[in-house]
């Protein structure tokens, strides 16, 4: 551990971050603007709707996914699952959409789910930087929205989130999301000078907050639906990013099971800080269990911190609570005095999945 009044050592944090993955975090506007324009530039062709939509993917290839999923349970008539495994659904058929994500075209979930895709008839679009799947699927003939590599896939949410969101609306699945995606840029570019590495500590809750999880386990907590996501994408940041364990849950679930587990003053509870995720527009009784639940939470937990989201679309305010998680995921690394880069863990996993 380090002190984390480094965090506001410019020439130090570029040295313990050598891969850059705080600037990489801080383009994610730019990515933005760059993957709208790929996926609208590029060709598709004039499918019927869908009876149905896959989208298949592992990790940070997967979690557009989960939150284009999200978006359209408001926004869209066609069901839509994200698919985590070497299969598909029973139900995939000549009817369906799959969605091929990922991000290294490789992964050998997603590339045995595509095959099984095709199989069964199913209509494919691939999105990824190249690798199996780009040479499967162009060679099959199958719409590839090809994305720019060399990053990290957790690093690369814009280019799994929004070509697959705009993919939904130039096939008629989704509402148009153009003046949406404009104000989340506008928002994003906010809070990138917000949380980034030149505002200093005293005026950036992201590296406060890192600093006050620095020994103690991050519990990410919000309503079910698209601010759920987010609690996941920012448990997952913590995992890669910080190499630290971290827990998530939604709302209202969480009243029926978690909330009882916090009745008896175990020890553990202390060291547990508890990040909630708000929208001024969630219901009246979520905001309502949020309140009560924190009143519960702060008997025993070690702190409770919460960020509110910007922005009248959905969009904008989903990427408002997501995007704070990143920050802090990487300067909570770098306060461990960890590379945020490596993920010397999945690394070896694959490695010895490679000798079966």
């Amino acid at each position: 551990m380090v002190d984390p009044g480094m965090l506001d050592e410019q020439s130090w944090l570029k040295k313990n971050d050598p891969s850059d993955m705080l600037g990489l975090i801080e383009g994610l506007p730019q990515q933005f603007k760059e993957a709208e324009r790929i996926a609208r530039s590029m060709p598709l062709p004039k499918w019927p709707e869908p009876r149905n939509i896959a989208i298949v993917g592992m990790g940070g290839s997967a979690i557009g996914g989960d939150l284009v999923r999200a978006l359209a349970e408001d926004q869209g008539p066609v069901p839509i699952v994200v698919q985590r495994n070497y299969t598909l659904p029973k139900w995939v058929g000549k009817d369906s959409l799959v969605v091929a994500s990922s991000y290294s075209g490789n992964t050998e979930e997603t590339l045995a789910a595509y095959a099984e895709a095709e199989a069964r008839g199913a209509r494919v679009i691939a999105i990824t930087t190249g690798g199996e799947l780009a040479k499967r699927a162009t060679g099959a003939g199958w719409p590839v929205v090809r994305i720019p590599g060399g990053m990290s896939p957790r690093a690369a949410i814009g280019y799994s989130f929004v070509p697959l969101l705009v993919v939904m609306e130039r096939l008629g699945i989704m509402p148009s999301q153009a003046e949406a995606l404009a104000e989340t840029v506008a928002v994003l570019e906010g809070q990138s000078a917000k949380y980034g590495r030149q505002s200093p500590m005293a005026e950036n809750p992201a590296k406060a907050l890192a600093a006050e999880l620095v020994g103690r386990a991050p519990l990410i907590l919000g309503p079910a639906g698209w601010q759920g996501i987010a609690a996941y994408r920012w448990k997952c940041q913590f995992n890669e990013n910080s190499k630290a364990p971290a827990f998530w849950n939604v709302f209202p679930e969480l009243n029926h099971n978690e909330t009882v587990g916090w009745e008896h003053p175990l020890e553990v509870l202390g060291r547990l800080h508890v990040v909630l995720l708000r929208d001024a527009l969630e219901s009246k009784r979520n905001a309502r269990r949020v309140d009560v639940t924190k009143e519960i939470m702060a008997k025993s937990a070690a702190g409770i911190t919460e960020f509110w989201a910007e922005g009248k679309s959905s969009v904008a305010r989903l990427f408002s609570l997501l995007y704070p998680g990143d920050f802090v995921s990487g300067y909570l690394a770098l306060a461990y005095g960890t590379d945020p880069t490596p993920i010397k863990a999945i690394d070896h996993l694959k490695s010895e999945l490679q000798k079966i």
